[in-house]
């Protein structure tokens, strides 16, 4: 019998795998039953979306699957969908084989509507109830509707300057509903028709369009880029909203269990108070670092027994998985939800150290290590590194969102780095942010250097993933692309000048600079060292050479 929907409270059996409810569903499972404190929810599978794509349509089967696990949900929370007093609200989400980061869509807050929004105002709750509003009107309008964010971001963007204040958290209830009135009048302007109050119709809606995000182009270039196959199938998570935007008790933010930089074992994250975990990796806000001290607003202190516990569940997650996680949490109300957890994006040196120390800690044994190690993060060892004995002109420091040295023409878009290319010279990519858009350009770049957005940003992640240097949030940097020119601290660069990322760093440097080659660490002299205990031609030099043999004997 075809079942189209498995529980997260469903046993995963030899028949259910990553390829049938995607990665983040899988684990979202395991999660579950580790008694981790997981947000109610369901995953549509693959056989559903794959049947979908065929007939254009939902079979009546599904639909009667899809509505008792909906009832599940409200039963086991007491909520109820399009209920003013006590409404369920769900995400939408994408989930493949494969964890393709920002490259397909998600919608939040589906199951608001006027009603809802007015009940959720009352108790001094104005804010909270229209700023929720505000975002699923301008999410469901761009995914389901096809609408331009910009345009909703102009809206807002106006609104601030006429009333001359600079960020959402300036703005009361009232100038956030009037903002909420704009949007629809943009929604039914361009739709034709007005915005949709029957929440199951906004579930239905928003369920196609996330899985038709699986065509969209920067999807499709990621797949591409990364050799994934097109048919591996996609699945929808939906699950039950927990707010990080609820009040100043609550949060949003992205963990790594691991250092992805440096593999030291050691949290390292970031956060934005009253957020949704949109701002954290859309990459257009620059969050905080989650353990950084000696602020007002240290993540520490405000949510002392919280870090306490993310550091608790990370070390069980790696333990669970096997290696370094991508962790990201919401805070409601000075509660913890686990929202999502995935294998993290390690640069080279990184990943030699994390399985080097895995196998000290007996998470896994030394071929198990072998099997993860990546042969692009051998060749990226030998890269060089900065050269010391120099004088550098520092022009300004950003943060190091992916390791490596580079020395480039500045550029502001695909056009520029062709136009590099033809010339066979190195580009750097300059945004404001980066934006999963941008996915053709960041991976034709040679490094990438943004003005906004934090280490665990899709694109940086992505960036991190493609071993490009990057270097984000370089809030000094004034960045004017209709000149095609950059302003640091008054010293105008133009389109085609030369500067040098340092990745390792986060510093931007005028001109070019010297390297020198880099000895390979005592971590990956080690891993060489097993490598050679299994393989039978002991007089290789080339690393990379020693490293496949040896995997290919444990295949």
């Amino acid at each position: 019998m075809t079942k189209y929907i498995h529980a997260f409270s469903d046993p995963l059996t030899d028949e259910i795998d990553q390829s049938l409810i995607g990665n983040k569903g899988y684990n979202l499972c395991l999660m579950h039953g580790m008694d981790l404190p997981i947000p109610e929810g369901f995953i549509i599978n693959a056989k559903a979306t794959k049947e979908y794509k065929i007939q254009n349509d939902f079979s009546d089967k599904f639909l009667d699957e899809l509505e008792n696990n909906l009832a599940i949900i409200q039963d086991k929370t007491n909520l109820q969908i399009g209920n003013p007093e006590k409404p369920l609200i769900l995400s939408v989400r994408s989930g493949s084989m494969i964890s393709m980061p920002g490259m397909l869509d998600t919608i939040l807050n589906v199951g608001l509507n006027h009603k809802i929004v007015k009940t959720l105002a009352k108790n001094n709750n104005g804010f909270f109830a229209y700023d929720t509003w505000r975002r699923f009107i301008q999410m469901y309008s761009h995914v389901v509707h096809r609408l331009d964010t910009y345009d909703f971001d102009e809206i807002l963007e106006n609104y601030l300057l006429g009333a001359n204040l600079s960020a959402v958290s300036q703005l009361d209830a009232e100038d956030l509903e009037e903002i909420c009135k704009m949007y629809l009048d943009l929604f039914k302007e361009r739709v034709g028709e007005d915005f949709p109050e029957d929440p199951y119709q906004q579930i239905n809606e928003s369920i196609v369009a996330v899985l038709n995000s699986w065509d969209n182009e920067r999807a499709i270039s990621y797949r591409n880029i990364n050799d994934i196959p097109n048919n591996i199938g996609l699945a929808v998570t939906i699950q039950r909203m927990v707010f990080g935007n609820l009040n100043d008790k609550s949060a949003s933010g992205v963990i790594f269990s691991r250092n992805p930089d440096t593999g030291e074992d050691k949290i390292k994250g970031e956060y934005l108070l009253e957020s949704q975990g949109e701002d954290v990796v859309s990459g257009f806000i620059t969050p905080k670092n989650i353990s950084e001290t000696g602020t007002d607003d240290m993540f520490t202190d405000i949510f002392s027994d919280i870090y306490k516990q993310i550091n608790q569940i990370s070390k069980n997650l790696e333990k669970q998985f096997g290696f370094v996680q991508d962790i990201e949490f919401t805070i409601e109300s000075n509660v913890l939800w686990i929202l999502q957890s995935r294998n993290a994006e390690l640069n080279a040196q990184a990943s030699f150290k994390v399985l080097r120390d895995f196998v000290d800690e007996k998470i896994i044994n030394q071929n198990e290590a072998l099997k993860l190690i990546k042969e692009d993060h051998v060749e990226k060892a030998f890269v060089p590194v900065l050269d010391d004995s120099q004088e550098l002109k520092i022009l300004t420091k950003g943060l190091p969102a992916s390791p490596g040295v580079i020395s480039g023409l500045v550029v502001f878009d695909i056009e520029g780095i062709n136009r590099i290319k033809n010339r066979d010279e190195k580009s750097i990519l300059i945004l404001v942010e980066t934006n999963t858009n941008d996915i053709k350009a960041m991976h034709a770049s040679d490094g990438i250097l943004t003005s906004r957005g934090g280490l665990t940003s899709h694109a940086a992640v992505v960036a991190r993933g493609l071993n490009k240097p990057c270097i984000t949030g370089a809030v000094e940097i004034k960045i004017n692309t209709q000149k095609k020119n950059i302003s640091i601290n008054n010293k105008i660069i133009s389109e085609f000048d030369t500067i040098t990322l340092d990745g390792h760093s986060g510093e931007v440097i005028d001109g070019i600079v010297k390297t020198i080659p880099q000895e390979p660490s005592s971590d990956l002299k080690e891993i060489l060292n097993w490598c050679k205990k299994i393989i039978s031609d002991k007089d290789i030099a080339d690393s990379l050479k020693i490293i496949k043999q040896a995997k290919l004997k444990l295949k």
